[in-house]
């Protein structure tokens, strides 16, 4: 708890929009005295997942080695990943990307572009050419979305691809069955109207996890309603336990974070934590823009200037100020109190997505430098794998409405790494990935894989 001096001090440095020293007296002392000190109460989330609720030390997930042997170890009740010395990877059969476009079947290209950025996913990718839960899906059950996927990478990675042909330009595939799957399993996909890609990735997302969800649906779940929400590490372990109990699967290992929510009354001064995962990050970006402008206005920045990719994390951990209809109901004083609220990244996933919400009109023209390697430090709280990524796959968006334009994707060869530009069928090199994408592509969707910790 804050006595009435520390809160004045932060509401000073609020209205000063002093963020930064704010966010060091609230939310980067979590593992003080009065918390404990036990320096791994915030671990990766993976990592948690195997240290606190596993008593197989040998479970250790490794997707960049799956193994197609029938005697592979998983039971219908654990998700077990111990891979064998002599698994099988995509690296193993293909000397090189096989370069397959995706053919336009009718205002598909917000498909196609979501496609290529998935199918470049290296542990993806092996997952569903190897892995042995994969390979059953498609054997037991064809309607679900995680079959489709299957036979989609099987096109895009053949086993047969003749790499040294001088007949291997311009190949493509027509994704018709995956076209008419999601249309069945979502009227939003139906028909030939133009679609969202980010629509798309929040669909993939979710629906494959609840195909490919190993847990354990009998696991107790502690919903303990008297909970201290104002110590972090109890609130943390409380929630990593149970989202760990009822979701073990390929994509919440590799797409799912997890953020909190630090509610500070104005009133007695204490805080509350509140956890919950995220698999994609969304960034207005003339929010961010006009967010910048407020916080430089002495240091004569120009509000046509381009916004970073690091504004856009400032913006995401900005102090919210909520008081008169805003204010909100502090269970420890009784009664609706102003309040400052923030949140702040616990964990990053192995896949970090973020969204560019461009807008309409002047807004969409918000120019944003990106970058192809990215440091997180200043911004996940705890992670005890490493904090940098590597840019692996970008969606830009030509048009002023995520409904209409074209979308293209970037995406980084997982094998070499070398960039590629799908525009539906046609693939091509990036001579110059610097001046092509970061300098002159209009980006909208990006895709970073964690440099894993050496």
């Amino acid at each position: 708890m804050f006595n009435n001096n520390e809160m004045i001090n932060i509401n000073n440095n609020y209205n000063n929009n002093n963020y930064d020293n704010y966010n060091k007296i609230n939310i980067d002392n979590f593992n003080n005295n009065k918390y404990g000190n036990n320096n791994n109460n915030f671990n990766n989330f993976n990592n948690y997942n195997n240290q606190n609720y596993n008593n197989d030390n040998n479970n250790n997930d490794n997707y960049d080695n799956y193994d197609n042997n029938d005697n592979y170890p998983i039971k219908d009740s654990e998700y077990n990943l111990n891979f064998k010395p002599n698994s099988l990877d995509i690296k193993d059969n293909f000397p090189m990307l096989p370069l397959i476009g995706l053919q336009n079947i009718g205002a598909t290209c917000y498909m196609n572009a979501t496609l290529q950025c998935f199918c470049h996913i290296k542990k993806f990718v092996n997952f569903f050419k190897y892995h042995k839960q994969a390979i059953n899906i498609v054997k037991k059950d064809k309607n679900k979305l995680s079959s489709s996927f299957k036979l989609l990478i099987e096109k895009l990675w053949p086993n047969d691809y003749d790499f040294f042909s001088n007949n291997n330009t311009n190949k493509y595939y027509a994704p018709e069955e995956f076209k008419k799957k999601i249309s069945k399993m979502n009227k939003l996909f139906e028909g030939v109207a133009a679609n969202d890609a980010k629509d798309l990735v929040n669909f993939i997302i979710m629906t494959l996890h609840e195909e490919l969800n190993k847990a354990n649906k009998n696991n107790n779940i502690n919903n303990n309603i008297n909970i201290d929400q104002t110590n972090p590490q109890i609130m943390f372990n409380n929630f990593a336990q149970n989202f760990v109990s009822e979701n073990k699967s390929i994509i919440s290992d590799l797409f799912y974070g997890i953020n909190c929510s630090i509610t500070q009354c104005g009133g007695c001064g204490i805080k509350t934590f509140n956890y919950q995962t995220y698999f994609f990050l969304v960034f207005p970006l003339e929010e961010v823009r006009k967010f910048k402008y407020n916080n430089n206005q002495f240091n004569n920045f120009n509000y046509n200037n381009a916004v970073t990719i690091y504004d856009c994390f400032d913006y995401d951990k900005k102090i919210n100020y909520m008081s008169g209809m805003n204010s909100m109901y502090c269970n420890y004083c009784k009664r609706s109190c102003d309040s400052t609220m923030c949140t702040v990244l616990t964990t990053g996933p192995e896949i970090l997505i973020l969204l560019l919400n461009r807008g309409k009109g002047i807004e969409f023209n918000v120019k944003i430098n990106f970058c192809e390697q990215l440091n997180l430090f200043d911004y996940i709280q705890y992670n005890n794998t490493g904090f940098n990524y590597k840019l692996i796959g970008v969606i830009t968006h030509m048009g002023e409405s995520g409904m209409g334009g074209h979308f293209i994707s970037y995406c980084c060869d997982p094998l070499f790494g070398k960039w590629y530009k799908y525009n539906d069928a046609i693939v091509t090199p990036v001579g110059d990935f610097q001046n092509e994408v970061i300098n002159y592509a209009m980006p909208y969707l990006l895709f970073y894989q964690k440099i894993e910790s050496q």
